[in-house]
């Protein structure tokens, strides 16, 4: 993976510099996700003409120079030492690593330097579990972060001090920002893009990458299906139910087809659902459907009518109300709020 970028405009000469703290048997979604963000944001400004903004120069770093091996296999090739880097970074973003981040966190250099690099830094980011070395260089200390759901209870047993909160997609505590689980590293890095550059460049980047500017809450119904399905051991008939159901909102959800695909009868089923995942089979589909509609609007410059008819709302009038009742905006209103300025 090499991060040159390609040239941009002779206009944009000012830039962000933002470090990307890597070491072996890290994600490499960790890396490359935001990295892209960054890139895509700096294509777009001087297309708005926003070429008096200041773009991003993303740097590897590692103990050295040179590739290094990320979970997958993969190679990154690391651009500098970290230990070379003495003066100032505008953000730090520390990768994580699902298996080989405990070994990293206690490594006493890579932990030093992230300690003593933090107060030079405007802001100093994690993705997934590079929460815990931005914990093992004492940064998290009464600070409200997130970190891979998998590793939160962990995380808030080894710092029992950090306010660790998993059902975030990403986490701000002053200067301190955290992320989910892999792909909750590109939301922060939209949200860094919003926050230095504004609503509209984060939205051109976000079209180009086909992913959220901005999910509703911080979380999307979407990822706490996907957190559902792992935190809740259920019969794998009920989890190859669940990803049909979300895959298929516009069929029929009723419980007695449901039950007629499970082959049980409707009340045997329902016990059966509701046992397997805290809810009743009503209540998933019909976040299912409200999921498939939200992307839709977001993504898509279907007449809302259709969208209700796809995703099996039957009519805009009752996807409306279910929409008021979930999220507490219109259909209408969501997608002014959500859909990238590119579909208008």
């Amino acid at each position: 993976m090499n991060t040159n970028q390609d040239p941009l405009p002779q206009q944009l000469t000012q830039f962000r510099r933002i470090g990307f703290l890597i070491y072996p048997g890290c994600d490499i979604v960790d890396v490359c996700g935001p990295i892209e963000a960054f890139h895509w944001a700096d294509v777009w400004l001087p297309r708005f003409g926003k070429t008096g903004q200041s773009g991003y120069k993303c740097e590897i770093l590692a103990a050295a120079p040179g590739p290094v091996g990320t979970l997958s296999g993969i190679e990154i090739v690391a651009t500098r030492s970290y230990l070379d880097v003495v003066d100032s970074l505008d953000t730090l973003i520390v990768a994580g690593g699902v298996t080989n981040c405990a070994q990293a966190n206690k490594d006493p250099a890579l932990v030093e330097w992230v300690r003593a690099i933090a107060p030079r830094s405007r802001r100093v980011a994690s993705v997934c579990t590079g929460a815990f070395i931005l914990a093992a260089a004492g940064l998290l200390h009464h600070r409200r972060v997130t970190t891979h759901w998998m590793f939160a209870d962990v995380l808030a047993s080894e710092f029992p001090s950090t306010e660790v909160d998993s059902s975030l997609l990403f986490a701000r505590d002053g200067n301190i920002y955290s992320s989910g689980g892999i792909t909750g590293g590109i939301d922060l890095a939209m949200a860094l893009v919003e926050e230095d550059l504004g609503r509209e460049i984060a939205l051109a980047a976000a079209r180009m990458m086909v992913v959220f500017p901005r999910r509703p809450g911080g979380q999307s119904q979407f990822s706490a299906y996907n957190v559902k399905y792992l935190e809740v051991r259920t019969r794998p008939e009920i989890e190859e139910l669940q990803a049909w159901i979300t895959g298929n909102p516009g069929e029929d959800l009723s419980v007695a087809a449901l039950a007629d695909r499970m082959g049980m009868s409707p009340r045997n089923f329902s016990r059966l659902f509701r046992s397997e995942t805290g809810e009743t089979p009503a209540q998933f589909a019909e976040s299912a459907r409200a999921d498939a509609a939200r992307l839709k609007l977001e993504q898509s410059i279907l007449p809302v009518e259709t969208i209700a008819r796809e995703c099996g709302f039957g009519n805009a009038e009752r996807m409306r109300r279910t929409f008021q009742r979930l999220f507490e905006v219109s259909p209408h209103d969501y997608r002014a709020r959500f859909r990238s300025t590119l579909l208008s």
